[in-house]
C-alpha cells in the first residue's frame, strides 16, 4: 500500500513510515501541492492521502479539488491530519468530503485504520488483500517501532 503524505514535519513522516513497515507499505512524502498533483497523476497505485491543512503555505484541499476532478483518483482516502481546528475549519473539510479529520497529536494505527476502511467500502476486501502483503515482524523491530511511536509522542506533548 502507499499512501501519500502531504506534511513537512519529518517526525510524522518517521512514525507513519514505521508503522507502514508492518504491512509492507510505503509512505511517500511531500512537500509541495504541484509534487503531489504530479504523483497523483503518474503514479496509479497511491491508496491514500495524508495532509496538513497547508503545505508550504498552500491549502492542501488544492488537492482534494484536483482528485474530484480526476476519475481515477477521486475515491481515494483523504486524511486531514493537524493541529485542533475550529468548527468552521472542520465544517468546510467535512463539506469537502475528507474521509476524516485526525488532530495531532494522532495515533498512527488510526491513520491506517481509516484508509483502510474507507478502501473497503470503495474497493472492497479482496483489494485490501491484494494491496497488503502480511509479513513475518520480529519481536525486537516491533519494539523498536514501538519505543519510535511513544518517544515521538512524547516530544509532540512537550512543545504544547
Amino acid at each position: 500500500m502507499k499512501i501519500l503524505l502531504l506534511d513537512d514535519d519529518v517526525e510524522t513522516y518517521r512514525v507513519l513510515q514505521d508503522v507502514a513497515q508492518f504491512s509492507n507499505s510505503k509512505v511517500i512524502q511531500v512537500r509541495s501541492i504541484q509534487e503531489a498533483k504530479e504523483i497523483l497523476s503518474s503514479e496509479r497505485d497511491i491508496d491514500g492521502i495524508v495532509a496538513e491543512i497547508r503545505l508550504n503555505g498552500q491549502p492542501t484541499w488544492e488537492i482534494l479539488s484536483f482528485m474530484r476532478k480526476n476519475e481515477d483518483i477521486k475515491e481515494l482516502p483523504f486524511i486531514v491530519l493537524s493541529s485542533p481546528l475550529s468548527d468552521e475549519e472542520k465544517e468546510f473539510f467535512e463539506h469537502m468530503k475528507v474521509t476524516a479529520i485526525l488532530e495531532k497529536p494522532f495515533n498512527p494505527l488510526e491513520v491506517f485504520t481509516e484508509i483502510l476502511e474507507h478502501l473497503k467500502k470503495v474497493k472492497g476486501e479482496e483489494y485490501i488483500r491484494e494491496r497488503l502483503e502480511e509479513e513475518e515482524v520480529d519481536r525486537s523491530l516491533l519494539k523498536s517501532i514501538i519505543q519510535k511511536i511513544i518517544n515521538a509522542l512524547k516530544n509532540i506533548f512537550k512543545k504544547k
